[in-house]
């Protein structure tokens, strides 16, 4: 379903540069069908949150323990996210994306103040007994650090916590469910919203979207390349060019499917017959890496986060950056099953520092391209990270 709604996200796109063009009076009055999704989809993300992020924390390790390669594999994983975010900002934040344009959003900027880290901490030790309050107030920092304490009491505990295990997952499947049908509605949002983006659009616009678009790609390959190769170099002993020749079935697979789980069989294939990982090892890495490895994701998240910005007008300081740094990382490690992930992600990325949800639609047609790089970096940190682990485990 996911391929199919990227392609329908894309044909929107396409289909909405004509109409806005011959039919600028209807595309105007057409807004109202964009604005009602974004509204439902705002009021529906905090429980999105709370479901996903709570019961990764629970199931993690459910199935039983792999030993040492458990705290080393998160730690890695989490590791690379946040290196693969702090690389965005950086590199993003020195890069004039925009090429002179800005755009009038009709939806208020969000009052980021409202949800600094220092609010965030005290409202946490003040109102935690208020939990279902703080969802409904959106607030995705508060909502975020409660969903991971509430997960590791749950694991801790004794009491009840099959059926509190059984309850939760009962509840993000039907989280996940509901996203499924509502994501299905992506396209049509899309197609009303940057239609009229388009009306509005100044030339310099759409040259600042093409250069987004190479500029990204660049720093996915640079990152793909430089960063874990240097890791199998350093780590593994292990020539960086026989490495990605030995797993370049299962990138290019995740290139053209855009799904890290379709992907995995292949995967586990490679890491089992080519790289010559013992397979209680890559059966548990690469699954978990499956779920909570999202680099490609949280690079993107960074970059999009920057550029949406300089094209509304928007500063950063360096509390947005944590905070973008914060939200990028835990959210597409907690979020990982839904469809259109960094999309979903995006929300609430943009809405954690201020920027209109409503903006998503200035790159939601570009989304499926950039999602081909985006699972190829997945895919091949997974194969990455387990390499490692196996070395480490080799030598311990």
């Amino acid at each position: 379903m996911q391929r199919q709604l990227s392609l329908w996200m894309l044909i929107a796109f396409l289909l909405s540069i004509p109409f806005a063009l011959y039919f600028p009076e209807l595309t105007i009055e057409s807004k109202f069908i964009g604005n009602y999704f974004i509204d439902i989809l705002k009021q529906f993300v905090p429980f999105l949150i709370f479901g996903t992020i709570t019961y990764s924390v629970i199931s993690f390790g459910s199935k039983g323990s792999v030993g040492k390669i458990v705290p080393i594999t998160l730690c890695l994983y989490l590791l690379t996210t946040l290196v693969a975010i702090s690389y965005a900002l950086l590199i993003g934040s020195q890069i004039e994306f925009s090429s002179g344009g800005t755009i009038q959003l009709t939806a208020e900027p969000i009052d980021a103040n409202s949800i600094d880290l220092k609010s965030t901490f005290s409202v946490l030790a003040i109102d935690f007994k208020n939990f279902f309050h703080l969802i409904v107030q959106r607030n995705p920092i508060v909502i975020m650090i409660l969903s991971i304490v509430l997960g590791i009491v749950v694991r801790l505990s004794s009491f009840y916590k099959e059926q509190v295990v059984k309850a939760f997952s009962y509840f993000n499947d039907f989280v996940l469910r509901i996203t499924n049908y509502l994501m299905l509605l992506a396209p049509i949002a899309i197609f009303t919203l940057f239609s009229n983006l388009l009306v509005n659009l100044e030339g310099e616009i759409v040259f600042s979207l093409i250069k987004f678009v190479l500029i990204t790609i660049l720093i996915f390959l640079f990152y793909m390349f430089f960063f874990y190769g240097m890791i199998i170099k350093m780590f593994c002993k292990t020539n960086p060019y026989t490495f990605y020749k030995d797993i370049r079935e299962p990138v290019l697979f995740a290139f053209f499917s855009s799904s890290s789980s379709a992907t995995m069989p292949l995967t586990l294939k490679t890491a089992d017959n080519n790289l010559k990982i013992k397979k209680e090892i890559s059966s548990f890495v690469v699954p978990i890496g499956a779920t909570v490895n999202m680099d490609g994701s949280a690079i993107y998240l960074g970059l999009s986060a920057i550029f949406v910005s300089q094209l509304i007008g928007l500063d950063f300081s360096l509390h947005e950056y944590v905070i973008i740094s914060l939200t990028a990382t835990i959210g597409s490690i907690g979020a990982a099953g839904v469809p259109s992930v960094a999309l979903v992600m995006m929300t609430i990325v943009f809405t954690s520092v201020g920027i209109p949800i409503e903006a998503i639609a200035i790159i939601a047609g570009i989304d499926r391209l950039l999602d081909m790089f985006r699972t190829a970096i997945n895919v091949t940190g997974d194969l990455t990270i387990a390499k490692v682990v196996d070395s480490i485990n080799k030598i311990g």
